[in-house]
């Protein structure tokens, strides 16, 4: 017992953790042969198939919108610039540049304002020249169509919280739209196609007032979808196998490539095969784990066939069940002790140390990324739970767990305590299975559960895990979200609000509301500091590291390897496809 206690020198603990990931990693995979290409889709007109370029992404899109668009694992979100495009979009050093937006409205010319009861109003000009793959001319109703559909109550999107803020949206002329908030708002601006997507007044407006789960099901949100990007949808096939045109009026030039797919492949093995096979031509983000990254890193370094790119992503943390109905063991969603207890007997820096290997800025310590300019004001409010498996103990015996004479760790009803541990996605198999085996180290009957792509997809079987999961969502205030208490996922919203953990903190609220009202950088950071110490003390996140996200692109393609570096919003990877090209 005095053993276990005790941290293992460092050299013990990288080779035992070297053993455990080659174990995980020999888990059988499905075969990589890789998929013949379906080349015919990228001919047809002269020199059409020489312009066709073919990304993967391992699930199926089951409709276009933001309730398909939620989540960004399985490369979905990222690709969704192809064919859909917001008011705004980011940069390659994550700054706001406008997209339908003609410009970024701003207090120095007046197109931002504080109103004399304490609104805040924007004004948004539009360009003139935008026009729906249909033809359609694009017009500031089509701003208010969409707000209107983004707040209905009966399809609200976990995605879009930005505009629930936004107290009127009007249109003042075809070319100009005000939207004015409840109170001055942080991330006014920030209405990329994930916080405001925008949708077609002239084809949706009827549909919209019937029944909405029957509106969700209409064919424009698959087969006949319309929208504003560089790509127009010509075959949707069923969501494995999209084909897109290059969209001739797109507002910002006539794209480069002719065709676009977008093809399904869900065993990341396999999609990898493909893509050294030349069967695909890119891979998208959030497709292949840290050390199936490296090792393609390595060998085309050595090749010159392709590029890996990587950035960095999302705070990834374990979150806690706090619903009763589903919480097992209850205790831990009652007691922050045992969920440092918990976090403790976790080694994360030996984690990070072989998942990711040679990539910066990992630390989970802060949720806050090196860019962003209230990194220095947060701090790393998480650096005080270093890996001590003497002091989980302690946690444990004070929460009322304790150790049996073999080993077992007891729980307040009498028998071990068991946790189901999941990860949210395949991409954390190796993470849930170390952390896993931390806890077995410590007396704990960890039970280790990997979903299929479909089912990682699937909201309701993420908001009732029965234990902890793995996941990584945003980063800074965007991540917060995940534990407002006024958007927990349930039955009645078709499970699609943000906070799975069902976490409720009147304080955090009242903190995100401060956030949200709050439009100084620096007094933002302060705020956002108190969040950090609220999170650290009460721990509804235990943290493991800073996600890296990676990409890759076959030597002949150019995209990615100029502006994937800087990118921090989540889906912006396809935000230049139109300059896409291909030898």
């Amino acid at each position: 017992m005095q053993d276990l206690a005790r941290p293992r020198p460092p050299r013990m603990r990288r080779g035992w953790l070297l053993v455990l990931l080659t174990l995980v990693g020999c888990t059988p995979a499905a075969p990589s042969t890789p998929v013949v290409g379906d080349h015919s889709a990228a001919g047809g007109e002269n020199g059409a198939a020489a312009r066709t370029v073919i990304v993967a992404q391992t699930a199926t899109s089951k409709l276009y919108g933001p309730w398909e668009f939620s989540s960004t694992a399985s490369g979905v979100a990222a690709l969704a610039e192809i064919h859909t495009t917001g008011l705004v979009t980011y940069d390659a050093n994550g700054n706001r540049e406008g997209r339908v937006a003609a410009r970024i409205p701003s207090f120095d010319d007046g197109t931002v304002s504080i109103l004399p009861d304490g609104r805040m109003r924007t004004v948004w000009s539009l360009r003139p020249n935008v026009r729906w793959h249909d033809g359609t001319p694009f017009t500031a109703e089509d701003v208010v169509f969409s707000w209107r559909v983004a707040i209905q109550p009966e399809i609200l999107s976990s995605i879009s919280p930005n505009i629930w803020q936004a107290d009127i949206v009007e249109a003042l002329d075809p070319h100009t739209v005000a939207i004015t908030y409840k109170t001055p708002y942080f991330r006014a601006l920030d209405l990329d196609h994930r916080n405001l997507w925008l949708f077609p007044e002239h084809i949706l407006a009827e549909p919209f007032e019937g029944d909405k789960e029957a509106f969700l099901a209409i064919p424009y949100f698959t087969t006949e979808y319309v929208n504003l990007g560089p790509f127009r949808l010509v075959e949707f096939g069923l969501g494995e196998q999209q084909v897109f045109e290059a969209f001739d009026d797109y507002f910002l030039g006539r794209p480069k490539l002719h065709r676009l797919i977008i093809r399904t492949i869900t065993d990341a093995n396999t999609m990898l095969a493909n893509l050294k096979a030349g069967e695909v031509h890119m891979i998208s983000e959030k497709t292949i784990s840290p050390e199936q990254a490296v090792t393609l890193r390595d060998e085309w370094a050595h090749t010159g066939e392709g590029q890996l790119v990587a950035r960095q992503d999302n705070w990834a943390y374990i979150y806690v069940q706090f619903d009763p109905q589903f919480a097992r063991p209850l205790e831990l969603s009652r007691d922050p002790r045992l969920r440092a207890g918990l976090l403790q007997a976790i080694d994360r820096d030996a984690i990070r140390e072989f998942t990711h290997p040679g990539f910066a800025d990992t630390s989970g310590d802060t949720f806050v990324p090196t860019s962003d300019r209230r990194a220095p004001i947060v701090g790393e409010p998480f650096a005080r739970y270093h890996y001590d498996p003497a002091r989980a103990a302690q946690l444990f015996a004070e929460g009322g767990w304790s150790r049996a004479a073999d080993g077992r760790l007891i729980g307040q009803d009498g028998l071990q305590v068991q946790i189901e541990t999941r990860a949210s996605n395949q991409t954390w198999a190796k993470e849930v299975a170390l952390i896993a085996d931390f806890w077995r180290q410590v007396g704990i009957d960890a039970k280790e559960l990997v979903p299929s792509p479909a089912l990682s997809r699937d909201s309701e079987w993420t908001a009732t895990v029965p234990g902890v999961a793995i996941r990584a969502r945003a980063a800074a205030d965007q991540m917060l979200v995940s534990f407002d208490s006024r958007l927990q996922a349930t039955e009645q919203n078709r499970w699609q609000g943000a906070n799975y953990a069902h976490y409720a903190s009147p304080r955090l609220d009242a903190l995100i509301d401060r956030l949200k009202s709050t439009v100084d950088v620096r007094e933002n950071g302060m705020v956002l500091r108190d969040a950090g110490e609220l999170l650290a003390a009460d721990l509804p996140a235990l943290p493991i590291y800073f996600r890296t996200a990676f990409a890759a692109v076959r030597q002949g393609v150019k995209a990615l390897t100029d502006d994937y570096t800087g990118i921090v919003g989540h889906g912006d990877m396809a935000r230049n496809a139109h300059l896409w090209e291909i030898e």
